[in-house]
C-alpha cells in the first residue's frame, strides 16, 4: 500500500527525472520565451523577466510529475508493473508496440508540431504577463505530454526506470523536438519501438 509520504517522495522523484529527460528539449522554448519578455510593441525595450520564465517553466514539470503518480497509481492498479505471470509477460512488449504506433498518429504529430518549433508556439499562443507565462507553460506542458506520455509509459513498464532506458529515451525525445527531420525521425523512432517490442515479445515467449 502506498502512503502519501511515498506519493510526495515519487511526484518529487518525478520532477528530478523530468529535469534530467525533458530539459534538454525544452531549452529553445525556454530561451525563445525568455528572449521575447524583452519585448514591447516588438522591440526589446526591457529586461527579460526571470520570473515570468520561472511561471512559465514550473507547470512543465509540475504536470510531468502528476502524471507519474497518475501513471503509477493506473499502472499499479491495472497490474502493469509485474511480476508477470501467464500471457501478461507480454505487457512490456505490448507497452512498446503501443508506444511505436502512437508515433505515427495525428495527434502526436500536432502535438510534436508545437514543440519543434518554439516561435511557432509563442505566434499562436502569446500570453502577455506572469499570469499569461503560467497559461503558457500549462498549454505547452499538454502538447509536450501529448508527444511523450507513452515514452513515460514506456520507461516504467518495459524499462523498469533504469538509467539506460531513461537515457535512450531521452535522446528520442531530443532528436524529435530538435526537428531535423520532423517528419521522417518519429516515424524511424517509432519503427525501432516496434521492432524493440518483437523482439521483447520473441524473449517472453520463448524464454
Amino acid at each position: 500500500m502506498i502512503g502519501s509520504t511515498d506519493l510526495a517522495l515519487f511526484f518529487a522523484l518525478m520532477v528530478v527525472m523530468m529535469v534530467a529527460m525533458m530539459l534538454p528539449s525544452a531549452v529553445p522554448m525556454i530561451v525563445a520565451y525568455h528572449g521575447l519578455t524583452r519585448l514591447e510593441g516588438g522591440r526589446p525595450v526591457k529586461p527579460a523577466d526571470g520570473v515570468a520564465t520561472a511561471t512559465f517553466i514550473l507547470p512543465y514539470f509540475a504536470v510531468w510529475g502528476a502524471f507519474g503518480v497518475a501513471a503509477l497509481l493506473g499502472l499499479m492498479a491495472l497490474g502493469f508493473l509485474g511480476p508477470w505471470t501467464g500471457v501478461a509477460v507480454l505487457i512490456p512488449a505490448a507497452t512498446l508496440l503501443a508506444a511505436g504506433t502512437w508515433q505515427i498518429t495525428r495527434t502526436k504529430e500536432v502535438c510534436l508540431s508545437h514543440c519543434q518549433s518554439p516561435m511557432g508556439f509563442v505566434m499562436h499562443h502569446w500570453r502577455s504577463g506572469r499570469l499569461g507565462a503560467l497559461r503558457m507553460g500549462l498549454r505547452h506542458s499538454m502538447y509536450c505530454i501529448g508527444c511523450c506520455w507513452l515514452f513515460m509509459i514506456v520507461l516504467f513498464v518495459a524499462g523498469s526506470m533504469s538509467l539506460v532506458w531513461m537515457g535512450g529515451l531521452s535522446l528520442a525525445i531530443f532528436v524529435e523536438k530538435v526537428g531535423i527531420w520532423p517528419q521522417l525521425t518519429p516515424r524511424v523512432i517509432g519503427l525501432l519501438l516496434v521492432v524493440l517490442g518483437g523482439l521483447v515479445a520473441f524473449q517472453a515467449m520463448f524464454a
